[in-house]
């Protein structure tokens, strides 16, 4: 018997039996409850019910970094999958069987690593350190993923945690963004002008949540 009859066929089946059951008959009102990891639940609460089905995991050390209050999505998100280390990089691609080279996008010198793509290839090296040197921090390079971490986690004067991590967020985004734009449209920028952008992000993310607690003195911080 092909598949879809025999599907049809048991539904019908259970159909008939369900029909056969009698209701049972009482004075009282019927009633419901929910009860979520044996909680009794007063009303519905979609939150309880999502915790309760979906997978839980531990909460990571970086999470701060990528997921906090006046976040932009699109920042976060792309800093997310880079977090993983998922983006699609061409030596990613080639290890998966696709014919093509695995070399830098931008600089074509080294194969093409979220490490060496996002933080030490020599166009990037020239953004991050526009970013510090507008945040008043002495340049530095990140030659791995946790330093990147570990920078968006101290905290000084004149560079507060919640702007490091916009501008953290901020530039990998420009720089993948730009990286696909080279690979795509064959658009190159210099880093100076990649930079403009970014900074006009970070004024409209800025004032855009300026009446926020933790913005109030962040466009001062930034554009001084």
């Amino acid at each position: 018997m092909p598949r879809s009859r025999s599907v049809s066929a048991a539904a019908a089946t259970l159909h008939t039996h369900l029909a056969s059951i009698r209701l049972p008959l009482t004075p009282s009102e019927d009633s419901y409850t929910w009860l979520v990891n044996k909680i009794r639940l007063l009303q519905f609460s979609t939150a309880k019910t999502w915790e309760a089905l979906r997978p839980k995991a531990q909460v990571r050390d970086w999470a701060n970094s990528v997921w906090f209050k006046g976040v932009t999505p699109r920042h976060a998100f792309l800093f997310w999958i880079a977090q993983l280390n998922r983006l699609p990089m061409r030596s990613r691609l080639v290890s998966w069987g696709m014919q093509m080279p695995s070399s830098c996008c931008i600089c074509s010198g080294f194969d093409e690593t979220r490490e060496h793509l996002l933080l030490t290839c020599t166009y990037n090296e020239q953004l991050w350190r526009l970013v510090q040197i507008r945040l008043r921090l002495t340049p530095c390079i990140f030659y791995t993923w946790s330093s990147l971490h570990a920078w968006t986690n101290l905290k000084t004067d004149s560079a507060p945690l919640i702007l490091r991590k916009l501008a953290a967020q901020a530039a990998i985004y420009h720089l993948w963004k730009q990286r696909n734009n080279i690979l795509h449209n064959e658009i190159d920028v210099p880093p100076t002008v990649l930079f403009k952008e970014l900074d006009r992000v970070m004024c409209n993310t800025i004032s855009a949540r300026r009446n926020r607690k933790q913005f109030l003195n962040l466009m001062v911080l930034w554009i001084r």
